[in-house]
């Protein structure tokens, strides 16, 4: 039997070793501490930081599954690592090289704990309605083809299987008729299932946009992040949120591809960028910085950094959210075993 791999990175170290020193360790601002003697800069090793145990394992009939943690290595990071050298290096990319870079791109914005929280909440308001019209469509097919099977198989959503989900019906002693009820556990599963949906389709629609490569101006850095991909709605005068879409017109992508070279469109504006001012590169990193879930990295430490996110103190709250991840797997497992 193989060797299960269990150590998940949700940034890929690949990635992050752009920022790291001769000894592959990269300078490390915590958001959130236990103690204030914690130091604002640390440096950690690339192969440390940014994982999670089993973040993307799959349970199966009690055995576990590294399969989707397999193919986002072997589909999409390895693939990239020729586009992702010559990006930083400013050499020109074939379009296949392009599209392989893109994937990339998308798979650091997907696959991070923070675009994980986000999507919960969506998931939780949008699934309830999905599930209704599924069955609705379902049962309409059986009413009007009795052989038709209840829930029909469906290939363009061979992944779905990704999803813990169980049918029951209910039927009383002396009717014919009763309910159908279609559960859904919100987690693990519908994420590996979104990673696994997107990351095949959704993606394309990056190569739609036009792409600039920034280079910082003079000492100025690029710092990046835990949640490394910005999608950015800015609305003028200093209004601005985070929650752009990838296909949504006017919405700005920013995302940092080593410390000298950054990755750039807005949604719809057909215009490359060439050259970059001080002011302008100063608030892309803020909004690098602003953007981020857990940890910011960079070459060196930034005395700025403190200022634009300060770090929460709060040594329950660190408690509480390392043990949430170091059981994760558990947890998960046995909800996911009950579907």
């Amino acid at each position: 039997m193989k060797n299960l791999r269990k150590n998940h990175h949700y940034v890929s170290q690949s990635y992050l070793k752009a920022w790291a020193n001769k000894h592959n360790r990269v300078w490390t601002y915590r958001t959130l501490v236990s103690h204030s003697s914690v130091p604002e800069w640390f440096q950690s090793s690339v192969k440390s930081i940014a994982s999670h145990n089993h973040l993307f394992t799959r349970s199966i009939l009690w055995a576990d599954s590294d399969e989707i943690e397999v193919w986002m290595d072997q589909e999409i990071e390895t693939p990239a690592q020729i586009a992702l050298s010559k990006a930083r290096s400013d050499e020109p990319l074939s379009k296949q090289e392009w599209e392989q870079l893109l994937r990339f791109v998308a798979l650091q914005d997907i696959r991070n704990p923070e675009r994980y929280i986000e999507q919960l909440e969506r998931w939780k308001l949008e699934i309830p309605t999905i599930i209704e019209d599924a069955m609705q469509t379902a049962l309409s097919k059986m009413k009007a083809d009795p052989n038709e099977g209840l829930i029909p198989a469906d290939k363009e959503y061979n992944d779905s299987k990704l999803i813990p989900m169980k049918v029951t019906k209910e039927i009383g002693t002396a009717s014919e008729l009763g309910q159908l009820k279609t559960e859904v556990l919100l987690g693990r599963g519908v994420w590996l299932f979104s990673i696994r949906h997107i990351l095949t389709t959704t993606y394309k629609v990056l190569k739609e946009h036009t792409w600039s490569i920034l280079r910082s101006p003079g000492e100025l850095l690029w710092v990046t992040s835990d949640n490394p991909l910005v999608r950015l709605n800015y609305y003028g005068d200093g209004s601005y949120d985070f929650k752009g879409g990838w296909g949504n017109k006017g919405a700005e992508i920013i995302f940092p591809l080593s410390p000298r070279l950054l990755l750039y469109t807005q949604i719809g504006n057909k215009v490359r960028i060439n050259n970059v001012t001080r002011e302008l590169a100063e608030t892309l990193n803020r909004f690098i910085v602003e953007n981020a879930h857990r940890h910011i990295f960079g070459l060196n430490p930034v005395d700025e950094i403190s200022e634009i996110y300060p770090r929460i103190v709060n040594q329950v709250a660190y408690e509480h959210e390392k043990r949430e991840w170091e059981t994760w797997h558990v947890r998960q497992k046995k909800l996911e075993q009950e579907y």
